[in-house]
């Protein structure tokens, strides 16, 4: 009897390789998604991938993402809306001088006490918060730079506005998005930032989202800020006015500011099902653009 030759069986679908180091993007693994050509996808890594045909968030992409600097200078540049920044220097006589983000000759200084209080400082790599800091004095400033490297931090000038949001974005628009409230028992020296251990996450589908009326707008300039970065994917944290002012008018144009971008989001149950249903579009549109 004549051995049989071992036919190899031709591969029409290939798995979605995943790059990330976030715990909660192992549903995505587990989900074995597959598409007949070879991508993958980055969320928050920055590692190398060979031989695919098309990837979500480009190595680029996501240190413009990771890196504050980079992020606000993608987001002046593009003409996202976003606070005024500043980026600060020490002279060797030790004097502290701060300079509006994109002021690469350094033409325009800004002495502390001319700085607009209070102020929001940020690690440049910091996340979920760790490292910002609220400043709310020019006494209070000159505590916090004086034994920091400047270099790895910027400033920006606080807004008050109170209703904050978290929007994931693709080229296409929003495709989910949260509100943060703040828990009843936030410390007064915590309700600055909104992050997992103060807030609660409210659905859009729930009264309390209090959707504002320029939504349209608000996710216009997400897209912008995702444009600017080189994303493909990721989501953006938003500041925006209440719907109506201190005299319980309705605002018409609520003001709104991106606060940063994220290109490792923290998933829950329902946002990785949002993103496991997006992500094949996503690879697929772009595999298809850069063939036609």
């Amino acid at each position: 009897m004549k051995n049989k030759k071992l036919i190899k069986k031709q591969v029409t679908q290939f798995r979605v390789r995943i790059r990330s180091r976030h715990p909660s993007h192992s549903v995505l693994r587990e989900s074995t998604i597959r598409l007949p050509f070879k991508s993958v996808i980055r969320l928050g890594s920055e590692t190398v991938v060979k031989d695919v045909d098309v990837e979500c968030n480009t190595v680029e992409a996501v240190r413009n993402s990771s890196s504050k600097l980079l992020m606000k200078q993608c987001f002046s540049k593009a003409g996202v809306i976003t606070a005024q920044w500043y980026i600060a220097n020490k002279k060797l006589d030790g004097t502290i001088l701060f300079y509006t983000g994109l002021d690469d000759t350094h033409s325009n200084t800004i002495m502390i006490k001319e700085m607009p209080y209070p102020l929001i400082s940020k690690s440049l790599y910091g996340s979920r918060g760790l490292g910002n800091a609220k400043i709310n004095s020019e006494l209070e400033l000159l505590d916090f730079v004086k034994d920091k490297d400047l270099k790895n931090y910027i400033f920006e000038e606080y807004k008050t506005y109170l209703r904050e949001y978290r929007l994931h974005v693709t080229e296409a628009g929003c495709f989910y998005t949260c509100r943060k409230m703040l828990k009843r028992d936030t410390p007064e020296d915590k309700k600055f930032q909104r992050h997992d251990d103060n807030c609660v996450w409210i659905l859009e589908e729930n009264p309390a989202f209090d959707k504002p009326v320029n939504w349209d707008m608000v996710v216009a300039d997400c897209v912008k800020a995702l444009k600017s970065l080189g994303l493909d994917i990721a989501a953006f944290d938003l500041k925006i006015q209440s719907a109506t002012d201190s005299k319980g008018i309705k605002r018409e144009n609520p003001e709104w500011i991106v606060i940063e971008s994220c290109s490792a989001p923290s998933f829950g149950e329902r946002t990785a099902e949002e993103y496991i249903k997006i992500i094949p579009q996503v690879l697929t549109n772009k595999f298809n653009s850069q063939k036609g």
